[in-house]
C-alpha cells in the first residue's frame, strides 16, 4: 500500500499575501534576515497583511542557518511566545523557523511560510536543512513535524530578486524535480508533480532571469510543485553531494546542484528506468527524448545563465564522498552507489 498527502494549505496568484490576514491581531514572530527586513522594502507589505498584530522580529538568519543560529531563535521564540510563526525569504529563513519551532516547547504552533525566492519548495516540505559549522558539515532534518500550516506564493515579493540568484535557484527547482522524479520513492502523484514542476521551470527560467515577474510567478509555482513531489518521493545523491560540498566550500546550494547534476544524470542512466524517465523528462522540454540529451542541455543552460562549470576550490575528495554516502538523501538515488562512484562524480566537478 501506498500513500500521499499534502499538509499545507497553499495560497498563490495576485494578492495572495493577503491570506495573512487570518492571523489578524495575533502576537507574530516573524523569521527573517536582516537584509529582507532593514533593506529591501519587503517588510513593509508583509506587515500591512497582518493587520492589528504585534510583530516581534528574528532576523538574525544568515545563509545556511547553524544549529547554534536555532538554538539562538528557539530561545528568542521561548521568551516572546508568540501565537504564530511567519518565516519570510528564502530556504534559510524558512528552515530555520522550521527548526526553531520543532525544537521548541511550542511545536504545534501555528507556521506560515512565505518565499521570496522560487527555489527551495521548503514551504511545503518537511525537510529542514541545518550547518554544524564546526564540523563543516549539513544535516537535513527529516520530520512531517517540519510542515508549514500554509504556504503563501506571491511573485511581487520576486520582483527585486537579482538575476544570479534567480539563476541558482533555478536550478535547485529543476533538479529537485529531476530528483524526485526518479527517486525510489516515486510515484503517481509525485511524478505528475514533478514532470510539470520540470517542464515549468525548464521554459520559465531564462525569462526569469532576465527580470519577466510572469516567468518569475511560474519559477515559483514550479518550486512549490518540486518541493511537494520531493517531499512525497525522495531525492538522490546530488543531493547528498550537494550537501556535503555546501558544508565544505560555501557556495549557494542550487549552483552546487547546478554543477552536479549533468553528471548525476549520466551516472544514473546506467539504470534502464532512471534512464527512461530522464527521456520522458527531455521529451516534455522539446528536447531529443534521451538522458545524454537531457544532461547536455542543463550543461548547455547552467553556461547560459554564467553558472561556473567547475568548483574551482581544493577538496578532500575521498572525505567528502564519506560524508555524501552517509547523507539521507543518497539512498533514494535511482541506482546503487558506493564511496568509489562518489569520488568520481566529484572529480567531474573540482
Amino acid at each position: 500500500m501506498e500513500q500521499f498527502h499534502i499538509k499545507p494549505v497553499i495560497y498563490y496568484g495576485g494578492g495572495a499575501l493577503s491570506a495573512l490576514e487570518a492571523l489578524a491581531g495575533r502576537r507574530v514572530m516573524v523569521v527573517t534576515d536582516a537584509f529582507l527586513s532593514q533593506k529591501s522594502g519587503l517588510l513593509e507589505p508583509l506587515k500591512r497583511s497582518l493587520p492589528g498584530c504585534e510583530v516581534a522580529l528574528f532576523d538574525r538568519v544568515e545563509p545556511d542557518p547553524s544549529l547554534q543560529l536555532v538554538a539562538e531563535g528557539v530561545r528568542a521564540l521561548e521568551e516572546t511566545a508568540p501565537e504564530a510563526l511567519v518565516a519570510f525569504g528564502g530556504g534559510s529563513p524558512m528552515d530555520c523557523a522550521k527548526a526553531m519551532r520543532y525544537f521548541s516547547s511550542r511545536p504545534q504552533l501555528p507556521l506560515w511560510a512565505v518565499p521570496t525566492t522560487a527555489g527551495t519548495g521548503s514551504e511545503v516540505t518537511s525537510f529542514a536543512v541545518l550547518t554544524d559549522r564546526d564540523r563543516g558539515i549539513k544535516h537535513p532534518l527529516t520530520s512531517e513535524a517540519l510542515l508549514p500550516q500554509a504556504a503563501v506564493l506571491d511573485a511581487s515579493l520576486l520582483a527585486g530578486v537579482p538575476p544570479a540568484v534567480t539563476a541558482d535557484t533555478g536550478l535547485d527547482v529543476l533538479t529537485h524535480a529531476a530528483e524526485a522524479y526518479t527517486a525510489r520513492g516515486a510515484g503517481v502523484f509525485s511524478d505528475a508533480l514533478a514532470e510539470h514542476a520540470f517542464a515549468l521551470a525548464w521554459r520559465a527560467l531564462p525569462a526569469a532571469c532576465g527580470g519577466d515577474l510572469a516567468a518569475r510567478e511560474r519559477m515559483l509555482l514550479a518550486s512549490c510543485l518540486a518541493g511537494m513531489a520531493f517531499d512525497a518521493a525522495g531525492l538522490g545523491v546530488c543531493h547528498g553531494l550537494a550537501h556535503t560540498l555546501g558544508g565544505r566550500v560555501h557556495l549557494p546550494h542550487g549552483r552546487l546542484n547546478a554543477l552536479l547534476l549533468p553528471h548525476v544524470i549520466r551516472f544514473n542512466a546506467e539504470c534502464q528506468d532512471a534512464a527512461r524517465r530522464y527521456g520522458r523528462l527531455a521529451a516534455l522540454c522539446g528536447l531529443s527524448g534521451t538522458a545524454r540529451a537531457l544532461a547536455s542541455a542543463l550543461v548547455r543552460l547552467r553556461e547560459s545563465l554564467g553558472l561556473p562549470g567547475r568548483l574551482g576550490t581544493p577538496l578532500d575528495i575521498p572525505a567528502a564522498a564519506r560524508a555524501a554516502l552517509e547523507d539521507p538523501c543518497t539512498p533514494s538515488n535511482p541506482c546503487p552507489v558506493s564511496a568509489g562512484d562518489l569520488e568520481a562524480l566529484l572529480k567531474e566537478v573540482v
